[in-house]
């Protein structure tokens, strides 16, 4: 699966905000695991999703809102 190392990270990081206190509700708010399929990327004409995958996310609103909108 290609989200499977992120979908690991996330769970990792959900415990370690649990462990400090922090209620599901507020985890929630700060994990967001978005993992795109190759689609995503080559739909923007990107062929090389590590190394030209920030191209078209940097463009994507939803994604830089989850960035900057915090």
């Amino acid at each position: 699966m290609e989200g499977e190392p992120f979908e690991d990270a996330c769970a990792r990081l959900h415990a370690l905000y649990g462990r400090q206190g922090l209620s599901d509700d507020e985890i929630d708010d700060l994990l967001v695991l978005d993992v795109k399929d190759s689609g995503y990327f080559t739909d923007r004409g990107v062929t090389n999703q590590h190394g030209g995958g920030g191209a078209p996310s940097g463009h994507d609103t939803t994604i830089m809102g989850w960035l900057f909108d915090r």
